[in-house]
């Protein structure tokens, strides 16, 4: 089983993730005290607020490597959001009208939209969050304590034993996604696990104003301060923003991908209007094996593309892609020839990855650490047989 993250974390795309395990059994907390029982009606029956504004503080221990940001957030359950936060040094505003997300970037003066689940509200989520925890975890401490000069509840739950963390843990700040890859150190990343989770409830409202994952290497723990609950939002907080109206300024808009997947390579090039490119069974590494293609549509570029995946089982994989547009976010690399063509390879924290173009198709084939590097990406690369 794998445990969820915490709702909250550098920026890198797209939409609210919420992971609930169902787990049967929770152990009994002792007499003194507030007792699971008492903080389960409360739950039952206590209200979630409307809106709320806060700072927020993000502490993230990775490996040993710590990392700390605040953010400013006002939230509301309606799905509308405002979050005033600083990104490698940018200062940024993301406001959420409801339906679409818009990132401005204060130096440069730049805005990016986003499309986003109507349904989806981060407030609701986390305020749900405790009673998810109720229902997934064994409780181990439930007391009453001060928290930032308020009552609060601290509980403790302990995950199971064979439960851990999923190699790449995807957590939220507000409307903001990320997502940490686990695969800093020598260890197996599968074989991380959960030890403890831990909230602090505001007594009268339940809200979590603190919660903290902590694992093999792994800290995660996001604060909320500065707590105002209900009382009373301006709309004007949540207005998109607008950019100068100056030669400089920049608009630019992303919807998200239509995706289909497929088990064959045969049906993926039926519903692509190009020729996909698959690599020779010889120039694969032998611990892969194919596992199913997917069809992306890019509305915002006119673009398609097709991916194959030949995963080792292990959660690395080598993935072959043929596309009818160049990729709006493609990585940098050095140059390089594929067979009779020049290409480009990048070296990233994940994988490696050769890129290239022919006869008006673009290329990649990207090659996980733990499996190979250039000379494999090179090999499957060259083994298409591509005409240019």
């Amino acid at each position: 089983m794998r445990v969820p993250a915490p709702d909250h974390i550098p920026l890198r795309v797209a939409a609210a993730l919420f992971l609930t395990v169902v787990l049967a059994g929770c152990v009994a907390v002792p007499d003194a005290g507030p007792s699971q029982a008492h903080l389960e009606d409360r739950l039952a029956e206590t209200t979630p607020p409307d809106e709320l504004s806060a700072t927020v503080e993000i502490n993230e221990t990775i490996d040993g490597e710590t990392s700390q940001r605040t953010e400013t957030v006002w939230l509301r359950a309606d799905g509308t959001s405002r979050i005033e936060t600083t990104e490698n040094g940018s200062e940024l505003v993301i406001v959420s009208d409801g339906t679409d997300r818009y990132v401005h970037d204060l130096e440069r003066d730049a805005i990016r939209s986003y499309e986003r689940d109507p349904d989806a509200s981060f407030l609701e989520g986390l305020s749900a969050q405790p009673e998810r925890y109720l229902d997934a975890y064994d409780v181990t401490a439930l007391e009453e304590v001060q928290f930032d000069g308020q009552d609060a509840y601290r509980v403790e739950f302990e995950p199971p034993a064979n439960e851990t963390i999923e190699r790449s843990v995807g957590v939220q700040v507000a409307q903001t996604e990320y997502v940490f890859p686990l695969e800093t150190t020598e260890a197996d990343p599968d074989e991380r696990s959960a030890d403890r989770v831990e909230l602090w409830l505001e007594q009268e409202t339940l809200f979590p104003v603190k919660h903290t994952i902590a694992g093999d290497g792994i800290e995660l723990t996001t604060t909320y301060r500065n707590l105002s609950i209900d009382g009373g939002l301006a709309d004007d907080l949540f207005e998109p923003p607008t950019v100068a109206d100056d030669d400089d300024a920049d608009e630019t808009g992303f919807a998200f991908p239509t995706i289909e997947q497929y088990d064959t390579v045969a049906d993926a090039e039926t519903a692509a209007p190009f020729a996909v490119a698959e690599p020779s069974a010889d120039a694969l590494p032998a611990a892969v094996a194919f596992d199913g293609a997917s069809s992306y549509e890019f509305h915002d570029e006119d673009r398609r593309q097709v991916s194959l995946f030949y995963p080792n089982g292990d959660g690395e994989s080598v993935t072959v892609t043929t596309s009818d547009g160049p990729r709006a976010f493609a990585t940098d690399g050095d140059s390089i020839s594929v067979g009779e063509v020049a290409g480009t390879l990048e070296t990233t924290e994940q994988g490696t990855e050769l890129q290239w173009s022919c006869d008006g198709l673009y290329y990649s084939v990207f090659v996980s650490d733990a499996i190979g590097d250039t000379d494999v990406a090179l090999a499957v690369g060259e083994s298409l047989s591509l005409e240019c």
